[in-house]
């Protein structure tokens, strides 16, 4: 069946995964550890999604650059462990989801902040990986959301035209991102960002369950 988009670009936390409360957690703890204050909760779980180094940064707004960088690195070091990646869960029906989303024959890319190698552990540990057609993790571009190279970078890798590209995402980083890059958007409403702040960014779909994805995509062109 023809569907509305060919590529779709889809966020990881918070979209795909449910990881809000084991990654405000590694953020407290990497602060902790270096002798800092923990953040608000909220103030950690709103700025995820975007580059980690303005992760910290908000959490620390008058650390130094070099402070930053220790901090990120000691994040990193936990974060890309086995048994921490082991950790992360979907959000219930992504995987049927994306496999019927594949067999409409849309190409499916996951765009995230996190390092591509551990993406695609967490890819692997959550039995999705064969179901993704390609990951941009943080690393793979030289500005992070809500800058639109990763989508560009996606559009680029699968000859997508931006009318036929759809930024799914569950922060206003990722429809800003979409909306820059002159895609089409989907807010996820289960994720980090509260409902009314992705409202605001009218965004140009926006839904409560993953599995919501192929009514919304499978549907003849007008």
């Amino acid at each position: 069946m023809p569907t509305r988009f060919d590529l779709l670009v889809l966020d990881l936390d918070g979209t795909l995964v449910d990881s809000e409360a084991l990654l405000v957690d590694l953020v407290n703890e990497t602060l902790q550890a270096a002798g800092y204050p923990a953040a608000a909760r909220r103030t950690v779980a709103t700025s995820i999604g975007l580059p980690l180094a303005e992760v910290f940064q908000r959490a620390l707004p008058k650390a130094a650059a070099d402070a930053i960088d220790a901090l990120c690195a000691q994040y990193r070091k936990r974060a890309n462990q086995l048994d921490f990646v082991r950790r992360f869960r979907l959000y219930p029906e992504v995987d049927s989801t994306l496999d019927r989303l594949r067999a409409a024959g849309v190409r499916l890319v996951v765009g995230t902040s996190k390092g591509r190698a551990t993406t695609l552990d967490i890819l692997r540990h959550c039995g999705i990986v064969g179901a993704i057609d390609a990951v941009i993790g943080g690393d793979s571009v030289s500005r992070g959301k809500p800058h639109p190279e990763m989508v560009e970078r996606a559009r680029t890798l699968f000859h997508a035209r931006p009318e036929r590209t759809l930024m799914v995402g569950d922060t206003s980083f990722d429809i800003e991102m979409g909306q820059a890059a002159g895609v089409a958007t989907c807010a996820v409403t289960y994720g980090m960002h509260a409902p009314e702040v992705l409202s605001a960014l009218q965004p140009d779909f926006c839904i409560d369950r993953f599995a919501a994805l192929p009514a919304l995509l499978c549907e003849l062109r007008p």
